[in-house]
């Protein structure tokens, strides 16, 4: 017996809307994922081509942040079940 996620997700997928539902589903977690202490500073603005744009509080806050990005992005494709991020711009 398929479960009720399985077949929205296979649905999803037969419309051709499963990307876009990921990429509103990326800035939906991306509190999840980063943590409280980023989260506090960031806020995800859209997704375009598979990149991500973040704005920053500070400089200093997205120079460090910038060294966990491929981490970052890795969780978030992780979190999603598919490759939705390919690279996030700190702005």
């Amino acid at each position: 017996m398929k479960t009720i996620g399985t077949i929205l997700r296979s649905y999803f997928k037969d419309l051709g809307i499963e990307k876009p539902i990921h990429r509103y589903q990326a800035i939906d977690i991306w509190s999840e994922v980063v943590g409280i202490k980023i989260s506090e500073v960031t806020k995800p603005q859209r997704i375009s081509q598979g990149t991500m744009f973040v704005k920053v509080k500070s400089d200093t806050w997205r120079y460090e942040i910038e060294y966990h990005k491929q981490e970052i992005i890795h969780k978030l494709n992780h979190r999603l079940g598919d490759k939705t991020i390919n690279d996030i711009i700190f702005i």
